[in-house]
């Protein structure tokens, strides 16, 4: 449900500043809003972040040393006070691995700086001269540089004007030609006409090769280094990530305060500080401060007109993890419903459908509930493994309705006759699994409305409630009862001349009282007839439900063919041949049915979210909230213990 929002008022001596915005951290329930009237100094926060950054950075250098941990491995415990006893010595240990990773980033850009060095020089290996001096001959002028072997027969057009040598062999070789001093300038022209392409050397004395063998005496020293380095950097890794991590979780605690601090109003002795509160949790922030001191004054108000508070909801164990299907589509309007108590149900109900496999369901139940119990996640991924959970379930209660069990039937199985008495069967009687679908569909649009109408009727608008959403659900149930007893003879036709009463009722309040703003008749009865036509929408809704059919269907007939499949594989007649189908059969099995569980649930996951995001939202949901966000403990590795509730009792 939706909680109320309550704007607060903080003044304190400046002194206690410091304090109470730490203990208002620990409550994790006040969102701090801005009252700086002039430019806040972010030095602080600047600084704070800072930190963050930088111990970021020595958790992406620990990386390749850091241990590696269990899938399962949940995260650690410790309360603020212990977390934020880490911040020195992590900062420590961050500051020494960023001189180490410099130093061995130095390194190795010297190394490769002079890898290209030699791979450069290696193709003019064979220079007998110096590369510095050889072009120190007065009157002579030398060309060094590359030339396409397919011209190196059109250098013999010069022969007359200048020398040339070839030092190696390939597609490209590398060339010297001297000519005379004034001959350069046609000399440079000629071999522009070639592929040629000039090469100036680096600026090393000695001959190429001894260049080279000076460059790899170099790499062999900075390799030692090296090898030192990265040796300190393994030794400084030690156990290092741990503290690093809980270090990072101080620091972003520390930055979360200051950026709170920096949207605090002050004057020379006092600070004031306003924010949202959900309103049950306003005693226990007044609490928090007056464990602080006694000097402070705190008031309470609802928002007034012009004030938009944060979207916030609360609720049970159950619905809780079905918050985040929500707010992936959108969070509720302040003022409107919280669709997530009333859509858990449908969800746990139409996801349990579109599997429905007694075998998938325990599969998925088991193992999200082993990655509860051990991973203890948090935020997102826990609140979907949670929903993942509960559609386990549904889906194991669906196969038994439907008597599947990994793609088998259960009286296969077991060998019985009619052991559970099926609800439907849908690979028998498809028509009947159809109407079951769309029976569903029509309960959860409905609902919908209904709820649209407890939205209007709580705002004292019952003339919507009535005209517009009442009218929908008897135009929809009387077309239904209209058309039931001609598909079902044993009901009497006097149930479709109710169903019929009923919708010509419905239609008649549309007609008449859709556009009741307009004072024109003839206007008001063109909205009507405008807003009848959107029966075809609600047929549109409707069929989409059929998504329901189509993934269940598809689920069951994917596992039983891969069962028919590794059935062929252990009927071999031959018995070494039967042994080793039966070993390939069944690791056949669990991948086969392990890739049939994971890309059907992510497809019962997407297409329930859809059913709820257009089909049932769109009725009634009211969008627009914005993400209520309290100053807290947002961290990353290390779980922060609660110990909020004993501090304040004592």
């Amino acid at each position: 449900m939706i909680v109320q929002m309550k704007r607060v008022t903080l003044v304190a001596h400046k002194a206690d500043e410091a304090n109470l915005l730490s203990a208002l951290q620990a409550t994790q329930s006040v969102e701090v809003i801005a009252e700086q009237t002039e430019a806040p100094d972010l030095t602080a926060l600047e600084r704070a972040e800072e930190q963050v950054q930088s111990l970021k950075q020595a958790l992406v250098t620990l990386r390749p040393f850091a241990e590696k941990r269990g899938f399962f491995s949940a995260p650690p415990e410790a309360s603020a006070a212990e977390i934020g006893q880490s911040l020195p010595g992590g900062l420590a240990i961050s500051k020494n691995l960023e001189t180490i990773s410099r130093e061995l980033s130095t390194v190795r850009g010297e190394m490769e700086k002079n890898d290209t060095l030699i791979s450069t020089l290696r193709p003019w290996e064979h220079f007998p001269a110096d590369m510095q001096s050889f072009q120190n001959v007065r009157g002579i002028k030398y060309f060094t540089g590359v030339i396409a072997s397919s011209d190196v027969e059109k250098l013999s057009a010069i022969d007359e004007a200048a020398e040339y040598q070839l030092f190696n062999e390939g597609s490209m070789r590398t060339c010297v030609v001297a000519c005379a001093q004034e001959e350069a300038k046609s000399i440079a022209n000629f071999l522009k006409s070639l592929a040629w392409t000039d090469f100036a050397f680096p600026k090393m004395n000695g001959t190429p090769a001894e260049a080279m063998t000076e460059l790899a005496e170099r790499n062999r020293a900075l390799a030692a280094q090296k090898f030192e380095l990265e040796s300190a950097l393994s030794e400084e890794a030690k156990g290092a990530s741990s503290t690093i991590e809980s270090a990072l979780d101080a620091a972003i605690i520390v930055r979360d305060r200051t950026a709170a601090a920096a949207e605090i109003a002050r004057s020379s002795a006092t600070f004031q500080l306003e924010g949202w509160v959900p309103s049950d949790k306003t005693e226990t922030v007044e609490k928090a401060v007056r464990s602080v001191t006694d000097a402070y004054y705190f008031t309470v108000r609802d928002a007034e007109e012009g004030e938009i508070p944060p979207s916030y909801v609360e609720n049970n164990h159950f619905v809780t993890p079905f918050e985040q299907v929500t707010n992936l589509y959108s969070r509720p309007d302040p003022s409107g419903i919280d669709a997530s108590p009333y859509m858990a149900p449908f969800y746990v109900l139409l996801f349990g459908l579109m599997l429905s496999d007694t075998g998938y369901g325990i599969a998925l139940s088991v193992l999200t509930a082993i990655f509860i119990k051990f991973k203890k996640p948090g935020g997102m991924s826990g609140g979907f493994a949670r929903v993942l959970f509960w559609g386990g379930i549904s889906t194991a209660v669906w196969g038994v309705l439907v008597g599947t069990f990994f793609g088998m039937d259960f009286d296969t199985l077991l060998g019985t006759n009619n052991m559970f008495p099926l609800l439907v069967d849908p690979m028998s009687n498809p028509i009947g699994m159809l109407i079951l679908c769309f029976g569903l569909g029509v309960l959860h649009i409905l609902f919908g409305v209904a709820l649209k109408m407890k939205l209007s009727f709580s705002r004292g608008d019952w003339q919507t409630a009535i005209f517009d959403n009442l009218s929908w659900i008897l135009i929809v149930c009387g077309l239904i009862l209209y058309a039931v007893p001609s598909a079902v003879s044993a009901v009497p036709a006097v149930v479709g001349t109710v169903g019929l009463a009923a919708a010509g009722l419905g239609a008649l309040m549309i007609l008449l009282f859709k556009g009741r703003e307009k004072k024109n008749p003839f206007s008001r009865t063109i909205s009507g007839l405008g807003e009848l036509y959107q029966v075809t929408g609600y047929l549109s809704d409707i069929l989409s439900y059929a998504r329901l059919f189509a993934l269940g269907i598809a689920t069951g007939v994917i596992a039983s063919v891969f069962n028919e499949l590794c059935k062929m594989l252990m009927q071999s007649p031959i018995l070494i041949l039967k042994i080793l189908g039966i070993i390939v059969a069944c690791g056949l099995l669990v991948a086969l049915h392990g890739f049939n569980i994971a890309i059907n649930t992510l497809g019962a996951f997407v297409h329930c979210a859809r059913l709820q995001y257009v089909e049932f939202y769109g009725k009634f949901y009211e969008t627009g909230g914005r993400a209520f966000r309290p100053l807290g403990y947002q961290t990353k590795h290390v779980r922060v213990k609660d110990e909020l509730s004993s501090s304040l009792s004592e």
